[in-house]
């Protein structure tokens, strides 16, 4: 997710040039941090599953291929 202060067009890019293969939500308003609450700072990441439940936080960059696999493990899941 990319906070408010992150500008839209700089997400697009970043998500672009990594070449993720998953969506990220662009919080403009800071609706959605504020649902989370305990963010310590940027950037911090969080993989939801199918039900809506967090089941991992990222603080930092992650290792994109290592979320990726976590992604598609999730995906596959009934």
């Amino acid at each position: 997710m990319a906070i408010q202060y992150e500008p839209p067009a700089l997400v697009v890019d970043f998500a672009h040039r990594r070449g993720l293969r998953f969506g990220v939500a662009i919080d403009n308003t800071g609706a959605i941090a504020r649902s989370y609450a305990d963010i310590p700072g940027t950037p911090t990441r969080f993989l939801i599953d199918r039900r809506g439940r967090i089941v991992e936080r990222y603080v930092g960059a992650p290792d994109f291929e290592a979320l990726q696999r976590r992604i598609d493990a999730l995906l596959n899941e009934a």
